[in-house]
């Protein structure tokens, strides 16, 4: 049984680009050979920046023939009373290439049906590869693509130079989309040249010795060796913060590792600015000694020739070396504004051209991280140093190094408050405030970092829909789904059950005290706040198995934090399924649907002597202080127990009483009754969002 291998040679693809071929390629093939009839086969991809292989370990030589019965119109409609053949029937055996007479009748699903008998020969598998190179090309999706080729071209993420196609020996000869496939890869550019792939099991070997090593994860395995080994002759351990090795892998084909020299005077620039100089700009891995302080030396992985690695290695430090000079250079200046003269310039920059300077958000940030922490009970002292990292937390957007290493703002605000004194918790916060970065990253260690993060993205959350610039779609250019995720992790974590909509009318008044020129008013946009943070709560509960439902039944009542909101909605996905919860749901259900319908309910209930409605108050009445202290005291279970006497009261007063009596007296007392009743277990959940009681998904 034949392998088959195709390589699509490329421009040098984007590292994210690499992944995503690794991550399509084998799921294509599979779909590419199904749809050619062809059993499904082992699937290996091999990736590197100037190819995307593939490999089909064995293929049989060739695709069997099968009958194909198609069905087309019912039996009545294909023929006439004399049994001669419809328009339909003549219409459907034409499109199916058979001929009229050679229709047959079957009954399927219970009825007659006209069915043409289709013949699909067999054919050899090598006849079928150029369409299942073709399938799987125009199949993979990158996240940024160019067009090119003939006519209206294919969207690649670049332009591909070459096809092999080999079965086992055999050279599958195709043209597609002006490429001619055949036997003839490219080696590595510049220590390579054109190879020629006899068979489909020695690709790899070939390309080896052509300069290239293609399988990604015996390149990986390479790399990491030889970090090992260097890092162990320097007497280090490399260190890779910024998660570089995932791009690296892939800009080289020939990986080699070199020992690179900083020059020890930069040692004294802050450890974030050496690693960003490394990491982010250039790729490196910095060394560490045993006690985790780092060393003037580095490590980089070359696509050079080895034999040139002095002179390779030589240039990667000059150019970091230029880097830290730059950075030496403006740390210093920094250093000589100090703080005072820093917080000056916030009044010259910008924060949003319709919201004010970053002086006026300074501001902002400090009156908001005072009522935070009042809100949230915090202690006085740590109240104050919020309020102080708060006037801190933009102090280095007017530093010159930020402007140079921008990744590392509040990073370099802590760095230059610790120098002058500050304590080492608002600096940490400081360093903190724009945490958690993403869904996975960590969150701020302490309370004081907990209040400036909130307080910074409340106020970018605010302003951007007081001014009307909110997400749409798949565009979030100030990054506010990631804010409101964020304050949403943070609330949970730190356990903070409290309203925030306070916080939100105090930056829209503060905004508006500023002079900002807003579309909107607090009050405006403060039920879509809402929204929106509801909308990402219920985002992050998807994470954890809790159902939308769930989420938008948990926000009703007397929860009033996203914290409690997040753990009621837990407890009521567990139970949800459950007798008791059932039981509430339905006597809920049919209260709510009472009230809905009622044209006006009285302003409360007074009892005038009749049975089934004082049985229902005195259930009322009963059941009210154990369900309020349940709730209150986070027990959706005890609410749930608390609350059987009362579902079973509701049943029992619809079946006794007639609700909408002909006496409007009588019946407003009643629809009054029945709102108490509504209300009451309206504290437990918002049950008219449970629409599928029962349903755990």
């Amino acid at each position: 049984m034949p392998d088959l291998l195709i390589e699509f040679g490329c421009e040098e693809l984007p590292a994210s680009a690499c992944r995503e071929a690794i991550a399509q390629v084998p799921g294509l093939v599979q779909d590419a050979l199904a749809a050619a009839r062809l059993p499904e086969c082992a699937v290996e991809v091999w990736v590197a920046p100037r190819r995307i292989a593939l490999s089909v370990a064995g293929l049989p030589e060739q695709r069997d023939g099968r009958t194909v019965e198609v069905r087309g119109p019912a039996a009545q409609a294909a023929f006439v009373n004399d049994g001669q053949p419809s328009p339909a029937a003549a219409g459907f055996a034409k499109s199916k290439g058979v001929d009229v007479a050679d229709l047959v009748v079957r009954e399927i699903e219970g009825r007659e049906f006209v069915v043409a008998i289709q013949e699909e020969p067999g054919a050899d598998t090598a006849d079928l590869v150029p369409e299942l190179a073709r399938a799987v090309l125009e199949s993979i999706r990158f996240g940024k693509n160019m067009r090119w080729g003939d006519g209206e071209g294919l969207r690649f993420s670049r332009p591909v130079r070459w096809i092999v196609a080999k079965l086992d020996d055999r050279t599958i000869p195709f043209t597609l989309h002006g490429l001619d496939a055949g036997a003839v890869s490219q080696g590595h550019r510049f220590l390579g040249g054109p190879v020629e792939i006899d068979r489909a099991a020695s690709y790899r070997d070939l390309l080896e010795g052509a300069g290239v090593v293609a399988d990604h994860e015996a390149r990986r395995s390479r790399i990491v060796a030889d970090l090992d080994e260097a890092a162990q002759r320097a007497g280090g351990n490399w260190q890779d913060p910024g998660g570089k090795l995932e791009e690296v892998l892939f800009l080289v084909e020939r990986p080699s590792v070199l020992v690179g020299s900083i020059d020890p005077g930069h040692l004294r620039l802050p450890e974030k600015v050496l690693v960003t100089a490394m990491q982010s700009h250039q790729r490196y891995f910095p060394l560490t000694n045993g006690d985790g302080t780092l060393m003037p030396v580095f490590l980089a992985v070359s696509n050079g020739d080895p034999a040139c690695a002095e002179t390779i290695a030589r240039g990667n430090s000059d150019v970091l070396d230029a880097r830290l000079q730059d950075a030496a250079f403006s740390f210093d200046r920094d250093l000589e504004a100090g703080l005072a003269q820093l917080n000056q310039r916030l009044e010259r920059i910008v924060f949003h051209k319709r919201l004010g300077s970053m002086a006026d958000k300074r501001d902002r940030l400090e009156a908001l991280a005072a009522h935070i922490a009042h809100a949230c009970g915090l202690s006085g002292p740590v109240v104050d140093h919020a309020v102080k990292a708060a006037s801190l937390a933009k102090i280095d957007q007017g530093a010159i190094l930020v402007a140079e290493f921008s990744d590392l703002q509040g990073e370099v605000a802590a760095e230059y408050a610790a120098r002058e004194g500050v304590p080492a918790d608002v600096c940490r916060a400081v360093r903190e405030h724009y945490l958690p970065l993403g869904p996975d990253s960590p969150l701020p260690d302490g309370d004081v970092g907990a209040v400036v993060a909130l307080a910074e993205k409340f106020d970018n959350l605010v302003g951007a829909f007081l001014v009307d610039e909110v997400p749409s779609g798949s565009r979030d250019p100030y990054g506010l789904r990631r804010a409101a995720a964020g304050i949403v992790r943070i609330l949970r974590d730190r356990g903070w059950n409290v309203s925030h909509r306070p916080w939100v009318m105090q930056v829209a008044g503060d905004f508006a005290a500023q002079g900002a020129d807003l579309a909107f008013d607090g009050e405006a946009v403060a039920g879509r706040i809402d929204e929106f943070l509801t909308d990402r709560l219920a985002f992050a509960l998807a994470e954890e198995s809790v159902s939308a439902e769930a989420c938008a039944a948990a926000g009703g009542g007397v929860r009033d934090g996203i914290a409690a909101t997040a753990d009621w909605a837990h407890q009521i996905q567990e139970h949800r399924a459950s007798p008791e919860f059932e039981a509430v749901w339905r006597a809920a259900t049919r209260l709510d649907r009472i009230v809905a319908r009622a044209d006006g309910v009285g302003s409360a209930f007074a009892s005038a002597g009749d049975p089934g409605e004082d049985a229902l108050h005195t259930s009322v009445t009963a059941a009210g202080p154990d369900i309020e202290g349940a709730v209150g005291a986070a027990d959706l279970a005890g609410a749930l127990a608390a609350a059987q006497p009362l579902a079973a009261a509701v049943d029992r007063f619809f079946v006794d009483v007639m609700v909408n009596a002909d006496d409007h007296s009588v019946r407003a007392r009643r629809l009054a009754l029945v709102r108490e009743a509504a209300v009451l277990l309206g504290t437990i959940a918002d049950f008219s969002k449970v629409t599928d009681q029962g349903s755990t998904s």
